[in-house]
């Protein structure tokens, strides 16, 4: 482990001397979800929009695409070269042996370094880094159980944060692969079983890993899904998290799918000594999410796919209104114990949809993406997060499996919080209440080989925190992504 964080401190370093970034970090389909290369695809998944195609999504079913990561292709006898997806290449030939026998063996480093230009109590570049390492096994080819799927993905988490050592003060922070402690966490253990049109999943896995999942082009939370674990954390988790839970999905038509899930809602699952805990003690409630699915094809020949996803959730546990005391007033003017409520839900809303046609070399093409989430505005410090992004894959010819990517987003403070917060202005006990955060980034993909993709790229927070009267943060970014 000390040697890839190194590896990927050496890259970073190397990239970005000059102007004093490095440092690591990692996320699968997973986000980031995140988080490692998806080795499967539903049959009826369209052909990915542009800058998506040929990017592995995370080991199983879920977490965030993420784009300009080495392709996940099957195993090769090549050694590391332009052409190899792996940078360890095929261990003479082991990786292709396992292969033929249903095993398929994944890792990958991702390394976040930030720098910010301004803003926060001083200007420092912090690196998070996040090693994924996965195997995904045919359960027909290895034990004779047909039909059949076993996922082990442990995710390790390393580095600093920007967000914290500069104190930004965000409510959205500039690494999305940073957070949950500097640990290493089982983050998939599931068995799925296709039976056809449904495909039932039971085990170890996060409500990220099948709801809400969105391509991962950008590094600040603002703009990457799945969105709703990011602005209910302490419930509703991402990649690295994990608990136990069934999921349903069933085809109705070969565009048209449902996800269903019960997860347990588990707050010990956060704690940074349970990586690997596998008990139920703890758990407060259940998590019950769906999930409506259209994968249309637009266009002559069906050259312009689109995913559009909505879902909702309900969590059954109990915590405390974000701003009303037992008596419905606003508790921080009466100091009163908080209102309780036993149940918390939330909707997202996600669009994937290439606009126009790529190139015959698989370049060119702009694509849509719109990833949104709104949650109860009762337990809740954040209500809302939504963001649009348009990618332009290969904008350079001569580099085809590049992407060029620019999105805006808003994440919106309560409005419940807000007006207690203006009350407390009006008493003299607050200086200024909160409203929303503003973020825009740019970020090119650049494909150095099979299982080397490097991307500089730049943030700005406007009203950094949702205080309007504070300066806006610039931030200059590299993400550096090896597939092992």
């Amino acid at each position: 482990m000390s040697t890839l964080k190194t590896l990927g401190g050496a890259l970073v370093a190397t990239l970005m001397g000059s102007a004093g970034i490095a440092q690591a970090q990692a996320k699968p389909e997973a986000v980031i979800n995140p988080q490692g290369p998806r080795l499967q695809r539903s049959p009826q998944a369209p052909t990915a929009p542009a800058g998506t195609a040929d990017r592995p999504t995370t080991t199983g079913q879920g977490n965030p695409v993420i784009p300009g990561a080495p392709v996940a292709a099957q195993p090769n006898a090549q050694t590391p070269s332009k052409g190899s997806p792996y940078l360890t290449g095929d261990w003479g030939g082991v990786r292709t042996r396992l292969a033929a026998h249903g095993v398929k063996i994944v890792g990958n480093e991702i390394f976040d370094a930030t720098y910010n230009v301004n803003g926060g109590t001083r200007q420092i570049w912090r690196g998070a880094g996040q090693f994924l390492f996965g195997t995904t096994i045919d359960t027909g080819k290895l034990l004779g159980i047909e039909h059949g799927t076993f996922q082990l993905t442990i995710v390790d988490r390393h580095g600093r944060g920007l967000q914290n050592d500069a104190a930004l003060g965000l409510l959205q922070g500039p690494q999305a692969v940073f957070g949950r402690g500097s640990v290493t966490r089982l983050s998939q253990l599931w068995y799925e079983h296709n039976f056809g049109h449904t495909q039932l999943k039971v085990g170890r896995f996060n409500h990220g890993d099948d709801f809400g999942v969105a391509p991962l082009f950008f590094e600040n939370l603002a703009l990457v899904g799945p969105a709703s674990g990011q602005i209910t954390g302490t419930y509703l988790h991402n990649i690295p998290v994990s608990a136990w839970g069934l999921r349903v999905r069933h085809e109705f038509t070969p565009t048209i799918h449902v996800n269903a899930a019960v997860i347990e809602s588990n707050p010990v699952n956060l704690r940074e000594d349970r990586g690997f805990y596998l008990g139920f003690k703890g758990r407060a409630g259940l998590i019950f999410a769906g999930e409506f699915q259209w994968t249309p094809q637009f266009g002559t020949g069906g050259h312009l796919p689109g995913v559009y996803k909505i879902g909702l959730w309900r969590d059954s546990s109990n915590s405390a209104d974000i701003v009303s005391d037992v008596d419905g007033n606003p508790q921080a003017m009466t100091g009163r114990p908080f209102r309780r409520h036993g149940n918390h839900f939330g909707v997202h809303f996600n669009v994937e949809q290439q606009l126009t046609p790529k190139r015959a070399d698989g370049g060119g093409g702009l694509s849509l993406g719109i990833i949104y989430a709104r949650i109860d505005d009762e337990t809740n410090r954040l209500h809302s997060k939504g963001s649009v992004r348009f990618t332009y894959g290969g904008p350079f010819r001569s580099r085809p499996k590049d992407d060029l990517s620019i999105g805006v987003g808003r994440t919106e403070i309560n409005d419940r919080l807000s007006e207690v917060q203006e009350l407390q202005v009006e008493a003299g006990r607050l200086a200024e209440a909160q409203g929303d955060e503003f973020t825009g980034e740019l970020s090119y993909g650049l494909h150095l080989t099979d299982f080397l993709t490097v991307r500089p790229g730049a943030q700005l927070v406007h009203h950094p925190g949702g205080y309007a009267s504070r300066h806006d943060i610039g931030i200059l970014e590299t993400r550096v992504i090896v597939n092992l």
